[in-house]
């Protein structure tokens, strides 16, 4: 335990000093201030704005926290590719491999304490836009549904884990950066999105088991409207019931526990060429 809680603070020192870890706080920051300024902008006219007898004013609360939550679907993936798909791969590629590898260090202690130190720095730039998120609500609407907000939080600790899990088992397959990069866009953006697209245009069916899909719980506790789905037959101004989101829980949790064991089990065999 001792050489795993080592070999995670040395990552997070080497993810703080990065390019990506600064490029992506960049980004969060802008983004938080563009959401901050919208919500400012139309925090009286936005339920009109959508459709008053869509979205009553009743529920406005809901309806901003949707909407600020929609961003945390897609921030998780783009943080798992900057600190995710460079975290096996690099080593190889950047010959640190032949240093690490004959260290006495056990091949899961290190593959473990690099995953969660990309957990934890993604978490933590995800955390700066949550603090806006908020600040912002708070102040404009003064309350917090906190039973929902909860509920959201947890599932995107699991959306998070388990996109970085996926992200580390393809880090793990390949021994060029660009190829891992390429490779959890085109599955997260082709396969899981455009694929949930076809399969429902054709078959009107939503694949729940699609990690995109299970990982729409963020924002669907709020108000169970799934963004990713273009052939919604109805609006359902409703949260998600407890049902779904157990359901969505689980599979991101299965997502996680596969994509972990698969990727230890590629790293542990992994040698340098």
């Amino acid at each position: 335990m001792s050489k795993t809680s080592t070999i995670y603070f040395q990552y997070i020192k080497n993810y703080y000093r990065s390019r990506s870890f600064f490029l992506m706080l960049f980004l969060i920051l802008i983004i938080g201030f563009m959401m901050s300024y919208f919500s400012v902008k139309y925090v009286n006219d936005l339920p009109k704005f959508l459709g008053g007898s869509v979205f009553p004013s009743s529920i406005k609360v809901e309806v901003f926290y949707y909407l600020w939550t929609l961003v945390l679907l897609y921030v998780p993936v783009f943080a798992s590719v900057f600190f995710g798909s460079p975290a096996i791969s690099s080593e190889i590629e950047n010959k640190t491999a032949y240093y690490i590898f004959p260290l006495p260090i056990n091949r899961y202690k290190l593959f473990f304490g690099k995953y969660f130190a990309a957990f934890t720095v993604t978490l933590f730039i995800i955390g700066i836009y949550i603090v806006f998120e908020l600040a912002t609500l708070t102040y404009l609407l003064g309350t917090i549904p906190v039973t929902y907000f909860l509920s959201s939080f947890l599932m995107l600790i699991l959306f998070i884990l388990s996109i970085m899990a996926v992200t580390f088992l393809i880090s793990a397959i390949f021994n060029k950066n660009t190829y891992a990069y390429i490779t959890v866009f085109v599955i997260y953006y082709i396969v899981f999105e455009a694929g949930a697209f076809i399969i429902e245009l054709l078959y009107k069916y939503t694949p729940v088991y699609f990690l995109n899909e299970a990982g729409s719980i963020i924002e669907r506790v709020y108000i169970n409207i799934n963004p990713g789905n273009a052939f919604v037959s109805h609006v359902d101004i409703n949260p998600a019931p407890f049902s779904d989101i157990v359901l969505s829980g689980m599979i991101m949790i299965i997502y996680t526990v596969v994509a972990l064991v698969i990727g230890m089990l590629l790293f542990d065999r992994k040698e340098v060429s």
